[in-house]
Formats: structure tokens, sequence, C-alpha cells
């Protein structure tokens, strides 16, 4: 009866309202759950730190349109995860791939087939620059392939071998048709050095007289020297009859002999 004394209106209002906040908390806790919350009406900002793990999260839920760009770094990737790229098929630069068919670059790719640029690539079958390539089917060395057959701009007909005018060819050089005017043995051999040619020796002059149809008009020099004697020297001369010698201040015929050429 004391306590009851003692109550006043404004206590009792306070002990009702004390049970009725803690009897409707037990009723939310044993009545509420995730079916009973709206669909975005509670936002990341209301919930604590850490308490949704991925375990709380259903596979398939989240996908890259949610994930914000930059969010996520090597940091959180565990790259032990991550394999190695077989193949870089379209790639802009594929440095170290085992195959890299259309790279643009691909720099020690292993095979480039079409690649623009394959500095060391092993094989670089239709590369417009293979620098290094061990093997470059369409480009061994060849600046212009058609231009193979000739050599120095001439084709093998106009590098055949052959005597100019005015000669005919015997024992491997070409001759002069005609016996030349009379001249000293030093004139001679100037004449025909001047001309890319030479004296014949003593042996080819010879032989190349001896033939049927060819005529020595008396004695022609030939280049052998046999002895110098004072200022003139003297030289072996030949004639259809034979050879002799004479000094070469004397005039003789000669015919001066040239190499073939193209």
């Amino acid at each position: 009866m004391r306590l009851v004394r003692h109550l006043s209106f404004s206590n009792v209002i306070a002990v009702i309202a004390l049970f009725v906040a803690l009897g409707g908390a037990a009723y939310a806790g044993s009545k509420i759950d995730g079916k009973n919350i709206v669909n975005a009406s509670i936002g990341g900002g209301k919930l604590k730190h850490e308490t949704i793990t991925a375990g709380k999260i259903k596979r398939g839920t989240i996908t890259g349109a949610q994930i914000k760009a930059g969010s996520i770094d090597s940091n959180a990737i565990d790259l032990a995860t991550l394999g190695t790229v077989p193949s870089a098929s379209n790639a802009s630069s594929a440095n170290s791939a085992t195959t890299a068919q259309s790279a643009t670059t691909a720099q020690s790719a292993t095979t480039a087939q079409s690649a623009t640029r394959a500095d060391s690539a092993t094989t670089a079958g239709t590369a417009t620059s293979a620098e290094t390539a061990s093997h470059a089917e369409e480009a061994d060395r060849a600046t212009v392939a058609r231009e193979a057959e000739k050599l120095g701009g001439e084709t093998a007909a106009q590098l055949t071998l052959s005597c100019g005018s005015g000669t005919e060819f015997y024992g491997g050089m070409c001759w002069d048709e005609s016996q030349r005017t009379a001249r000293t043995w030093l004139v001679a051999l100037k004449e025909c050095g001047d001309e890319g040619g030479r004296l014949p020796t003593i042996g080819e002059l010879i032989a190349f007289i001896s033939q049927e149809g060819i005529q020595a008009v008396g004695q022609i020099w030939s280049s052998d020297v046999v002895e110098i004697s004072g200022v003139n020297e003297e030289v072996l001369t030949s004639d259809e009859s034979g050879r002799t010698k004479f000094l070469s201040g004397q005039l003789h015929g000669y015919r001066c002999v040239f190499p073939r050429s193209n």
C-alpha cells in the first residue's frame, strides 16, 4: 500500500511506455526478416562494415556493370588464380606470346604469321618487316626478284663475250683481221696498248699466221724482246717462212690482240 501511495501519474505512464518499447523490439526481432524489407530501402551507408561477407552473396548476383571502375586493383586479385594466355589472335601487341597470328607487333613471338613487324620471330611468313627472323619465306634477301636474271641491268645474252668489229677469234683472243701499217716496235706496242690490247707473243704469232688463208706481209712484230743492245732492243718477228729478230727502231707490220668483251 505504501508503494501505491508513492506512484504518481507520470510514473505510471513511463512504466507503460517502457513495457511497450521492450515488447515492440521483441516482436520485430521475431517477426521481421529479409522478405519484409522493401528493395533499395536500406542503403549501403546504413550497413556496418564487413557485416556482409562473400558467403552471404548469391553467386552471379554481382556483375561487372555493378562494380565501379578502378575499385578493384591487383592487390584484390589472387594472381595465382590467373593462368597464362596461350594465344593472342588479334592483340595489338603480343610481346612474348606463343602465337600471335595477326598482332601489329610481335617482338619475340615464336610464330607471327601475318604480323606487320616481327623483330626477332623464329618464323615470319608474310611479315612486312622481319629484321632478324630465322626464316622469312617470302623475303629471303632479294630487293627485286624479277631482276634476278640480270647482272648490272644486262641480260644473259648481253653478257656473252665476243670479239669486236674488225677482229676475229683465235686461240682465246681477238686478233686484228688485217695487218696494220708498218711502225717501229715501240709505236706498235703503244698503239695496241692504247686500244686495250697488246702485241702477241712470238708463239701466238707463229700459230696465228700458220693458219690456212692467213697472209703475213713481211716480218711482223711480236712482244718478245731477245736482247737489249744500246738504244734499240732486238725483238723477235715472224712471217710465213719462220721467225727472226730485228732492232726495235726498224719498221714492220703488226697485229694487235684483244680479250673478248661484251
